[in-house]
């Protein structure tokens, strides 16, 4: 389903499908950061060149998911990774993520415009009707982020996740269905 030559542009970056190619150890550096990958659930297993090739190349093989690097543009160095995740061709919905492992670009609009056009993407290209993403409550900027793009909170997961030993905190989740944003994005339908 992926198909590599998809790329996606907005003003500031653009979307590069993510291949085994792109892997380095800048790249494998965050996955294994602790303050980079925090609320990530790759938090809990030591992240390698063999696990991460095995990730991607299942996106690949997939029919449900696309992955991307995040490039700004005229920089040859991803800034982190998004995905399409779990598409559902019956009820037309899939689940979305974003990575931003270089901190540079922690607080900028990268991520509101990362959503836009992977948003963007899966309305218009996929045709798909609803946008899913579920968030630590404690990951203020992600909820944040999600709640300035539009997504509606949709509900708290109560001790869903594991923050440290002992130590769990709650699960948010969120939707945004193509509707609404078509009518903040797209508002004369264009």
């Amino acid at each position: 389903m992926f198909h590599p030559s998809q790329v996606l542009s907005g003003p500031n970056f653009k979307l590069i499908p993510f291949t085994e190619e792109h892997l380095s150890e800048r790249y494998l550096g965050w996955l294994n950061d602790p303050e980079v990958n925090r609320f990530l659930e790759i938090r809990f297993t030591p992240q390698t060149r063999d696990t991460v090739t095995e990730y991607i190349q299942a996106i690949y093989q997939s029919k449900e998911a696309y992955m991307w690097g995040i490039y700004p543009k005229g920089n040859d160095q991803p800034v982190g990774t998004a995905t399409l995740l779990g598409i559902n061709r019956n009820h037309d919905s899939a689940g979305i993520g974003l990575m931003i492992g270089d901190k540079e670009y922690w607080g900028s609009n990268c991520a509101l415009e990362v959503l836009g056009l992977v948003a963007e993407f899966a309305f218009e290209t996929l045709g798909l009707r609803r946008l899913a993403e579920e968030s630590s409550g404690p990951n203020h900027s992600i909820n944040f982020t999600l709640r300035r793009f539009g997504f509606t909170f949709e509900g708290k997961m109560r001790q869903a996740s594991v923050i440290g030993p002992g130590e769990y905190c709650d699960g948010y989740r969120w939707g945004l269905l193509v509707d609404e944003w078509r009518a903040k994005y797209r508002p004369t339908g264009k």
